[in-house]
């Protein structure tokens, strides 16, 4: 069976002459030559041969030279077009540079001229074969990575390697382009922020980042939805000389659980669970400077000392705790609930107006005065101050003002509220 060449090229022209005489141009070299007279037959031509260059005239019988570029390359879109035109006829010839034609030569061919725009051609084409095996090489390489990557083109995203898919629920690249789905349709947060769903947003966040660091990207997995998304930390490197830029992503997720649960251990009292000093003043100081109504409730358990003294520390423990269990069950979910130290504790309530906040105060102090502790047979009540944020007021300057008021409390006969 005789070998293809690397090379073919269709040649359509309406007078024979100009046909036979490109033929007896081109022949010598390792090319495979085939020609038509209209545009009817050459569009078969193309169907049946794939060529790839195709040289053609713009007037032509039945199809005319442009409308064979159009429908030739659906059948063949990287197919290399040179216009071998005749009497000048500048519309016709726009038309043509609109189409992407590749070279222009005036009737008769030169031949010099034609030798040159099909090296050209040649050249093109190998230059795309070549880029089309490093590209298919590149990605095949990708696939078998064992983590997570995706190439990108500028600020697009062209190929995700078949870790990052099968984690995104399909089985490839190509999987993901018949649903037309992508990274950024699975991405939560980028850093802290909340994702915007700009498909090239989380990209510019990355490459454009003055100071070069490595950046954390939460991706929700749409195989286990009802899990938390997972943390990636994500990292890319830049082709020399191209756009083109290869990001990697490193699961963290069982890293970022540790960090996580590390900062809350040290935000948390250890008995209570509840917020500890440093980190509800820290908290305090963010919602003061945020400006806005909010309140703060102090109180401390009456003679806390005795209950120690007499039943024991563990059973004071034992306190602390179910006292603890009892304000979470009578103050807002987004109420803020700490230890201030020993046996005082605060709640910081935002969004709340004087007769709320003491409505709480007062529900807190009748559940603690009316609940049987552990080990304790006998009443135990609580002492509060409450006071609502002044505008001006920094946050040290409340907490004194509340602190007067628990207090004041204490020294009126306990197991009551004091406004201040």
């Amino acid at each position: 069976m005789k070998r293809k060449r690397q090379l073919s090229i269709l040649i359509v022209q309406q007078e024979e002459y100009e046909r036979d005489r490109m033929i007896s141009l081109l022949e010598k070299a390792n090319i495979d030559i085939w020609s038509a007279c209209d545009g009817h037959e050459a569009l078969e031509m193309i169907q049946d041969h794939e060529p790839n260059i195709l040289i053609t005239d713009i007037t032509l019988p039945k199809i005319d030279g442009l409308e064979l570029i159009k429908q030739g390359r659906e059948y063949c879109p990287n197919m290399k077009v040179i216009i071998a035109f005749g009497p000048y006829n500048p519309k016709a010839l726009v038309q043509a540079v609109e189409l992407s034609v590749d070279a222009f030569i005036k009737l008769p061919v030169d031949g010099s001229r034609l030798r040159n725009s099909v090296m050209q051609c040649a050249r093109d084409l190998a230059l795309a074969r070549r880029m089309a095996e490093a590209d298919y090489s590149l990605k095949q390489l990708l696939d078998f990575f064992p983590s997570p990557a995706l190439l990108v083109d500028g600020m697009n995203v062209t190929y995700h390697n078949r870790p990052l898919a099968n984690f995104l629920g399909h089985a490839n690249h190509e999987g993901m382009g018949k649903v037309d789905v992508g990274l950024e349709d699975f991405i939560i947060k980028v850093g802290e922020e909340a994702y915007s769903g700009h498909p090239s947003a989380w990209i510019k966040t990355i490459v454009t980042d003055q100071l070069d660091r490595d950046h954390v990207v939460q991706i929700e997995n749409p195989r286990h939805p009802d899990s938390r998304p997972n943390t990636f930390n994500v990292t890319f490197n830049q082709f020399p000389g191209s756009d083109l830029r290869l990001f990697s992503f490193q699961d963290i997720s069982g890293l970022e659980d540790e960090r996580a649960h590390l900062e809350d251990e040290a935000s948390t009292d250890p008995l209570t669970k509840a917020l500890n000093r440093r980190s509800f003043m820290r908290q305090l100081s963010q919602v003061t400077l945020a400006g806005g109504t909010f309140s703060l409730i102090m109180f401390d358990i009456d003679h806390f000392k005795s209950v120690n003294d007499t039943y024991g520390h563990d059973v004071g423990d034992a306190v602390l705790r179910e006292i603890s269990a009892l304000v979470r069950d009578n103050i807002r979910e987004n109420d803020t609930f700490a230890r201030w130290g020993g046996e005082e504790f605060m709640v910081l309530s935002a969004k709340s107006t004087m007769k709320r906040t003491k409505r709480v105060a007062e529900r807190l102090r009748t559940a603690i005065a009316e609940f049987s502790f552990t080990g304790v047979p006998r009443q135990i009540t609580s002492s509060f101050g409450v006071a609502i944020h002044v505008e001006g007021e920094t946050s040290e300057e409340m907490v004194k003002r509340v602190d007067e008021g628990l207090y004041e409390a204490k020294d009126t006969g306990r197991n009551k509220v004091v406004i201040r």
